[in-house]
């Protein structure tokens, strides 16, 4: 099922790709018009700030080391997800979050098979959520971060309703919720990391599909920022593109670098390989950002099983062992 999803998910791509270039006039950057109706009127919603937990005492809602589907509403929409308890859960000990968020015509369940984060969650003992986007009107399933392919919804929304409903049923470290993603599940977290940052303490990114954001991004504290990108990545290409408007990679991570105000960088602190590593510090908070640049790597999930129409996968690292100890050095 994943490696079916993942082909529809590229074949999408080359749609697109072909499309645009026969209208040059529209193959740029979103317009800042296209992406407001990404965007409901329910912004006023959004719990942007560090919220209390009341979960904690409460049975949990699945038993310990397993996974339960479970669905909320959100801006009048029914919304699902998946919960994963971690063996030992303790209902009066909070325990960290963690958000990992499928790409586009990807379900949740394909993301828990895919990233292979369940297993780490019971060793390290850590609540794990994997949320499941919408359709939109050309059948595509994601999330709406104004990109071409967008439901509109306001999924932002989406996430802070979430996570109010999550701290209420759970013993949940409200200092301590991280965002991870794959492709438009990535640039999904990098638009929490940018209108959520009082509530998500840090990011990890998977060949991230980053649109422009209206209005620009604006994040009220800096975010420590990790970034896994492959060199060969047949659909966010890591040099940019102007097709669909994605930046080249390396501009992303400057970007990032700047708003968190790191004074230096990118300096080279992992050298394995297939796999460089470049570190921008001395950044306010201590919130540093990072990049693994996988030479010839694909638009696959460091550490994961092989999908080859999609391009190589590294197993020189592991994209979710790096995540959470990444995560791990962070809290509100």
């Amino acid at each position: 099922m994943i490696k079916l999803t993942r082909w529809l998910f590229a074949a999408t791509f080359l749609l697109l790709f072909c499309s645009a270039c026969g209208n040059n006039a529209q193959a740029t950057t979103p317009t800042a018009s296209t992406a407001t109706s990404a965007v409901a009127t329910t912004n006023s919603q959004i719990v942007a700030t560090p919220v209390t937990t009341t979960g904690c005492g409460k049975t949990a809602p699945a038993t310990p080391s397993t996974t339960l589907d479970a669905t909320l509403t959100s801006d009048g929409a029914q919304r699902t997800y998946k919960l994963h308890v971690p063996t030992g859960y303790d209902t009066q000990h909070a325990a960290p979050l963690v958000l990992d968020i499928p790409g586009m015509n990807e379900t949740a369940q394909e993301q828990e098979i895919y990233s292979r984060y369940d297993a780490l969650a019971d060793q390290q003992h850590f609540l794990l959520v994997y949320p499941q986007g919408t359709i939109d009107s050309g059948g595509k399933l994601g999330w709406s971060t104004y990109g071409r392919f967008d439901p509109k919804v306001n999924d932002v929304l989406f996430f802070s309703d979430l996570l109010n409903a999550l701290q209420k049923q759970l013993c949940i470290d409200a200092t301590r919720i991280y965002a991870t993603g794959i492709s438009n599940g990535g640039g999904m977290t990098n638009l929490l990391a940018c209108q959520m940052a009082g509530r998500i303490a840090a990011v990890a990114e998977v060949s991230a599909a980053i649109y422009t954001i209206p209005g620009g991004c604006h994040p009220t504290r800096p975010v420590p920022y990790l970034e896994f990108h492959g060199t060969s990545d047949p659909l966010v290409h890591y040099n940019g593109g102007k097709v669909v408007g994605f930046a080249p990679i390396m501009q992303t991570m400057q970007s990032w670098a700047t708003l968190n105000g790191c004074t230096s960088g990118p300096t080279t602190f992992f050298q394995q390989a297939d796999v460089t590593g470049f570190q921008w510090s001395g950044c306010k908070n201590g919130a540093i950002v990072q990049h693994y640049r996988i030479s010839s790597g694909g638009h696959t999930w460091p550490g994961a099983r092989a999908v080859p129409h999609l391009g190589p996968t590294t197993q020189t690292i592991s994209a979710t062992t790096l995540g959470w100890q990444f995560f791990q050095h962070y809290h509100l």
